[in-house]
């Protein structure tokens, strides 16, 4: 199977979802615009995820704070919910295995807020068992100012290990991947996030390695099946060293 060709195809059904979503949107009782861009996104994840999680929305509460309204919030199912209606939940977090941003598009103004809201929100998930849990931003369209721009605004939020934002998709070619271990030395604290130029295939590698972050066994089992051989690395274009790299390296 060609890997590569199928992340092509799957950026191609998320883009054609959309727009047959879109075809509904006449109506003034609908969704807004981010609302159903949210339930395509949740629709692909429900479709892939194992069963051990639910996909929904809400908030995380840790008995001194409260999340903002999270977009995609994914729970273990096997952990109790304080309120459910729909895919409407409340949960602490050590329920959290993940949250998710989503956008229509992104500029470096409204990326910075998007930014900033993400991190508040992961700081709040990792207050308990920070380990293995995932934060991501998704956005289905990006002006692309300058991919540089956009990691010095990741990297100067994003300041302490707790906010960390693992995953960027940026309209359908740029994918940001944050890098605990060094991709080319396993042996090697790394500490830094890349951003990637993959043409047509960012959404591909986007959703892969939020599967990867759920059931990394399996994936490392497989890994040919879920990614291309060749990999990202040829397709870098930039990094960017966090804020507490220099200490702990």
């Amino acid at each position: 199977m060609n890997v590569q060709s199928y992340f092509k195809s799957l950026s191609e059904e998320l883009h054609s979802l959309k727009d047959r979503v879109r075809n509904f949107m006449d109506s003034p009782h609908w969704l807004t615009d981010g609302e159903w861009k949210e339930s395509v996104i949740r629709y692909f994840l429900k479709r892939n995820l194992p069963r051990t999680v639910d996909v929904g929305r809400g908030f995380i509460i840790n008995g001194r704070e409260a999340s903002h309204q999270i977009d995609i919030l994914i729970h273990d199912n096997s952990k109790p919910v304080l309120f459910r209606d729909g895919d409407l939940v409340f949960v602490t977090p050590d329920a959290v295995k993940g949250i998710i941003e989503v956008k229509s598009k992104l500029n470096s103004s409204n990326y910075t807020d998007a930014i900033e809201h993400l991190c508040s929100n992961a700081n709040i998930m990792r207050s308990h068992n920070p380990l293995s849990k995932f934060a991501a931003l998704f956005s289905f369209e990006v002006e692309h100012d300058n991919n540089e721009t956009y990691l010095d605004i990741l990297a100067n939020i994003a300041n302490t290990p707790r906010k960390t934002i693992d995953f960027i998709a940026l309209g359908d070619s740029t994918f940001i991947k944050y890098w605990e271990i060094n991709p080319k030395n396993p042996k090697r604290i790394y500490y830094r996030w890349h951003s990637y130029q993959l043409n047509q295939i960012a959404a591909g590698y986007f959703f892969h390695n939020i599967i990867d972050s759920l059931s990394p066994d399996s994936v490392f089992q497989n890994t040919e099946v879920w990614f291309p051989s060749e990999g990202k690395e040829p397709y870098k274009d930039r990094e960017i060293c966090a804020k507490w790299c220099k200490n702990e390296t």
